[in-house]
């Protein structure tokens, strides 16, 4: 089950693939999430897939459940994806982690 347009296709420590139905087919967007994510503490890898409109992301998880790690998740998930309650998104993510 998904949430906010994202489901999660794959799960295991450190590395997390997720479908973006934003994703899809949008180049730009997948420009943008990777330059965003990358630049988060504790991210080490983005791969953005807009043609299938997925992501795998690779993560130091100790690095990356920082209170300022975790800042600026909530700030770039509230960027990418306005009106979202990122709280609620953040708390689905984790479930994942």
């Amino acid at each position: 089950m998904g949430f906010a347009g994202i489901e999660v296709i794959d799960s295991q420590p450190g590395e997390i693939n997720l479908a973006i139905a934003r994703m899809q087919g949008d180049q730009d967007f997948a420009k943008e999430f990777k330059s965003r994510f990358s630049a988060i503490h504790g991210i080490q890898q983005v791969e953005p897939d807009a043609d299938r409109g997925e992501v795998l992301v690779h993560y130091d998880k100790k690095a990356l459940t920082s209170f300022s790690s975790l800042l600026a998740l909530k700030s770039t998930f509230s960027l990418l994806f306005p009106g979202v309650d990122t709280f609620k998104l953040a708390a689905w993510l984790s479930q994942h982690l």
